[in-house]
């Protein structure tokens, strides 16, 4: 395993935890998606219809970034494109069922991969490791 050049062992740990996650989740992407694309779809099916400016933001990403994901999504029928009733020049982004059974498919195998990382772990291990996750991210300077 090539190890990062690391000043800490907690960015050591992180760092290879994070690149083996990315690593098998990538494999896991079906239909040519990128990730960046099934971020977008998990927006959109935990948020409902959205404004590009507001996937944007959620994905701190460019407008442009979010034409081009969107542009590829329709495409392949994923989203589809939907005019805001109080201004029609306005269009939302909305998941399709397409893009439901992509999420779907891919919550499988991310649940089986969660297994896999974890296998080694006790349930009060686990417990812990959920804790200490949960407080890193809920954590805000």
């Amino acid at each position: 395993m090539l190890e990062p050049t690391a000043r800490t062992e907690i960015e050591k740990w992180t760092r290879l935890a994070m690149r083996r996650w990315i690593a098998e989740m990538s494999s896991a992407l079906r239909n040519n998606l990128s990730s960046q694309q099934y971020y977008l779809l998990e927006v959109l099916r935990a948020e409902g219809v959205r404004r590009s400016s507001e996937l944007a933001e959620a994905l701190q990403i460019t407008l442009p970034a979010v034409t081009n994901l969107a542009n590829k999504l329709v495409a392949g029928g994923f989203a589809e494109r939907v005019p805001l009733e109080s201004d029609r020049r306005v269009v939302q982004l909305r998941i399709t069922d397409q893009g439901l059974e992509a999420l779907q498919e891919l919550d499988e195998k991310a649940s089986l991969l969660v297994e896999r990382f974890w296998k080694g772990l006790d349930t009060g291990e686990k417990t812990e490791l959920t804790r200490l996750l949960r407080k890193a991210m809920e954590y805000k300077e």
